[in-house]
């Protein structure tokens, strides 16, 4: 079926009624969430949810080799390109931009159209967060699940995890930072379906189809009834405090020398440098866990 598409820069815009695709569009950077992409993400979201009643699913999807490596950091966003201080984050939340997990949550539980993530490679950091906003979620078998920034001390805190994948797990997840495979990430209730990759099309398509042929207002206020369950049972609270976490983890760096240490490296050496030097910090307990989950 011949689509409409609506241009933008750092995402592609489809809209096949009555579904419409929304694609990140930033393969080079693993699909980072710059705060333009976010931008452009909530226009498409809000012309699908609100100005075009043709379509009644929305797909988030990705090019490249990964679904999200996270929020985009690259470029810093505090002072002098630094990693971002709570005054920032603070700032960047009241104006909708990026490293809020507040703001950007509310783009896709706000939306009256259901949402399905359809995720490959790596689903990580703020990009699992993404996922996880998402109503659905469809995974290739070769996804990877995880808050891995937590090992550099944040900004994110990922606060739906506990009603998605109970406390115990989120605990761990957001204890360790370890990564979690697609199919685990099945038990956990964390995903609804997992699929070889080259099914994963079909699979999110023949998903938003069915979902279509629902009358409308049914899905919407569905999903409007799922949102006040999750809603009476706190969710709303817990996101909009996980602003204060983040601002005040981010206030704090010199309390932890492993977050001094890793800001040291990629002030004089830059980020990759850092990255490489914390994943080897890791690097014999994430064998253990990768041979332990083979076992089980």
């Amino acid at each position: 079926m011949a689509g409409t598409v609506v241009d933008f820069e750092t995402i592609l815009y489809e809209k096949r009624a009555p579904v419409a695709f929304v694609t990140l569009n930033r393969p080079e950077k693993l699909n980072a969430l710059s705060q333009q992409l976010q931008a452009e993400v909530r226009a498409a979201f809000e012309d699908a949810g609100w100005a075009d009643n043709t379509i009644r699913v929305i797909v988030l999807k990705a090019n490249g080799r990964a679904f999200s490596a996270g929020f985009d950091i690259s470029g810093g966003g505090g002072e002098g390109g630094g990693p971002p201080d709570a005054h920032t984050i603070r700032r960047n939340f009241m104006h909708g931009k990026g490293f809020s997990a507040s703001g950007w949550w509310d783009v896709f539980w706000g939306n009256p159209k259901p949402i399905i993530a359809q995720v490959h490679g790596f689903c990580i950091a703020g990009g699992c967060a993404t996922a996880s906003f998402c109503d659905l979620r469809v995974a290739s078998e070769d996804t990877l699940f995880g808050a891995p920034e937590i090992r550099t001390g944040g900004p994110y805190i990922p606060a739906v995890w506990p009603w998605l994948i109970g406390s115990a797990k989120a605990r761990e997840l957001l204890y360790t930072g370890n990564l979690i495979g697609a199919e685990e990430a099945h038990r956990l209730g964390l995903v609804n379906y997992v699929v070889p990759k080259e099914k994963l099309d079909e699979t999110v398509e023949k998903l938003a189809l069915t979902i279509a042929k629902v009358p409308a207002p049914t899905v919407e206020y569905n999903k409007k009834l799922v949102n006040m369950a999750y809603e009476q049972m706190g969710i709303r609270q817990v996101i909009e405090r996980s602003l204060e976490l983040e601002a005040a983890a981010m206030a704090s760096p010199g309390s932890s020398a492993e977050i001094a240490e890793f800001n040291r490296i990629r002030g004089e050496q830059g980020l990759n440098a850092a990255l490489s030097w914390n994943a080897a910090r890791f690097a014999e307990e994430d064998a253990w866990f990768r041979e332990t989950r083979k076992r089980t």
